[in-house]
């Protein structure tokens, strides 16, 4: 079931998969997940076979994986009528624009702040001792302790598992590197690499860093005292990130382009932070202070060449 929930997740823009699965689960809903696995899964192959097939042969191919995804809801359907089960988890989506920030509250009382351009896809009701969802983007998390249900973030390759704490994690589609900053707590961190991945058990002020590309891993700690109080406030912390990953963050708070010319720049990692309300000019002066950038407008876009 977390690979359709995944799956769902990835291409949630997808007008063809939306309608497909929402038509599925109005008709055909369930509480017995070992049974809606299969069917689910079935769906999934039908939609992405349609993904991949040219048009004259896309219809024939749907049609055949739909009527076989369709036999096994009709069966669960009839069983939910038999036994009167409880009715089937829903699944709900928050999601924020290019400079907004929103706050989720989950079913169990935990909080998301979801950071700008960020999609968040979470149960109606948690159950079965387990409590999952679904992460494209960035959030800061304040996650309630419930003995023996812990609470996982996935996103893509990234799973956090974490009982009750507090922590920011950054996983943008596109971005170079996802952070995790544990602000209080413990959590355990499993990234499904190329090399068999990684597992990490993180304490309060770890900061751990994984690079999709290389698939290294770093961890160093930071000082989280007041990370919180920059956070909701809607300030800006970079404990030595790449200056293009910054660049992608200032995109999405001031809702502009930046273009980086030289790949020597978007290499260039950086330790700042900045609490007091700056504008996107005065960030930039102050990622500049050695002088060594030139900082083109260019009516709603910016260059970042060097001089």
């Amino acid at each position: 079931m977390d690979d359709l929930q995944k799956w769902f997740l990835e291409h949630a823009d997808d007008s063809v998969a939306d309608k497909s699965f929402q038509k599925l689960a109005d008709e055909f809903g369930t509480d017995d997940y070992s049974m809606a696995e299969e069917g689910y899964t079935r769906f999934s192959q039908a939609v992405g076979e349609e993904n991949r097939r040219s048009r004259p042969r896309r219809i024939l191919r749907v049609a055949e994986h739909v009527a076989a995804a369709l036999l096994l809801p009709l069966c669960i359907l009839g069983a939910v009528l038999l036994t009167r089960k409880p009715a089937a988890v829903e699944w709900a989506e928050a999601y924020t624009h290019t400079g907004e920030t929103k706050t989720v509250t989950l079913p169990d009382g935990s909080t998301l702040r979801l950071a700008p351009d960020t999609r968040l896809v979470y149960p109606s009701d948690f159950r079965d001792g387990t409590r999952k969802v679904f992460l494209k983007g960035e959030a800061y998390a304040d996650i309630t302790h419930l003995e023996g249900c812990p609470f996982e973030i996935h996103s893509g390759d990234i799973t956090v598992t974490v009982l009750g704490t507090e922590f920011n994690f950054s996983s943008y589609p596109g971005d170079a590197e996802s952070e995790l900053a544990l602000v209080d707590g413990s959590v355990e961190m499993a990234i499904a690499g190329k090399d068999g991945g990684h597992t990490l058990r993180m304490k309060t002020g770890d900061l751990v860093r994984y690079d999709h590309q290389s698939g290294s891993v770093e961890r160093q700690r930071f000082s989280s005292g007041n990370y919180t109080d920059y956070i909701l406030r809607g300030g800006l912390q970079f404990t030595n990130r790449r200056m293009d990953d910054i660049v992608r963050c200032l995109e999405r708070k001031f809702g502009v382009r930046i273009v980086i010319e030289d790949e020597r720049i978007a290499g260039e990692r950086f330790y700042a932070s900045f609490i007091n309300g700056e504008d996107l000019t005065a960030i930039l002066q102050a990622l500049n202070t050695q002088n060594y950038m030139k900082i083109k407008w260019k009516g709603d876009s910016i260059s970042l060449s060097l001089k």
